[in-house]
């Protein structure tokens, strides 16, 4: 499973019905500030990562970049 397909896996949780895509926009998909740190926190666990506490992650494309950039 790629990560894309992991956090698809993630977002069923906050917002059923949607598939993210790497244009997507939390935004756009209704995602408000504490549904993204809960998505954050989420994110960390799953991946065994560890997030910088000033991190400002916008679109889907960002989230994976970050992912992959943490777990290298």
């Amino acid at each position: 499973m790629n990560i894309l397909d992991e956090l698809n896996e993630i977002v069923k949780d906050y917002r059923d019905g949607i598939t993210l895509t790497e244009d997507s926009v939390f935004a756009q998909l209704g995602f408000d500030s504490l549904d993204r740190v809960e998505l954050i926190m989420a994110v960390e666990e799953k991946f065994d990562i560890t997030f910088p506490d000033d991190i400002q992650i916008e679109t889907v494309k960002e989230l994976v970049d970050k992912i992959n950039e943490l777990k290298a």
